[in-house]
């Protein structure tokens, strides 16, 4: 079984606001350009998500509320963390900068949307950090302060870059550790683009 991409960022939105979130997403697409234009890129390989409207499911075994969009978005939510999980492969976020930029994209939009500070990038499985994914259902409810302490004690410090992870030997590749990104180069850029208005 391979690996996919998954990013975890903190919300405090309640079940009314994830409802209006999801209505939102479906009446007024334009408030969300980088959905829109993750949305555009990729619909040409999933051309039956056209129409496709963003859907709310619960899960009441996990406690967790679920917004699923076009294109394979899929955003999980607990109480307290929004895990955001995509069909790209893993791999593919860590060497091929587009699908990385693609990925950080959405991941930041979605954390200005949830107020949170950073978003952790482990991948869904096969490895040690992806031990998190635990931490969301509705018997652990951690928050994403615990998940990060978490990684730091069992997992070591967080890499320098994206591109870290990834580790080549001879016959095989693997992932190995995790990214906590704070999108420090965006925020450079906004507060640039704001200072020039």
């Amino acid at each position: 079984m391979g690996m996919d991409f998954t990013a975890y960022m903190s919300h405090n939105l309640n079940e009314t606001d994830i409802l209006e979130l999801c209505i939102d997403l479906n009446e007024n697409s334009s408030r969300f350009p980088f959905i829109r234009e993750f949305i555009d890129t990729l619909l040409p390989f999933n051309p039956e998500d056209i129409d496709r409207k963003w859907r709310i499911t619960h899960d009441s075994l996990g406690g967790t509320i679920s917004l699923d969009g076009p294109c394979g978005i899929s955003l999980t939510l607990s109480e307290k963390v929004c895990y955001f999980h995509h069909y790209f492969r893993w791999r593919g976020f860590l060497v091929d900068t587009e699908i990385q930029q693609w990925l950080r994209n959405v991941s930041y939009g979605f954390m200005k949307i949830f107020n949170s500070s950073f978003v952790i990038y482990v991948p869904d499985n096969a490895a040690k950090e992806s031990a998190i994914m635990d931490f969301i259902w509705e018997d652990e409810n951690k928050d994403i302060n615990y998940i990060r302490e978490w990684l730091l004690k069992h997992c070591g410090i967080p890499k320098d870059n994206i591109t870290d992870i990834y580790k080549e030997y001879e016959d095989y590749w693997a992932s190995e550790g995790y990214y906590i990104d704070d999108f420090n180069d965006k925020q450079e850029t906004h507060k640039s683009s704001n200072s020039n208005s």
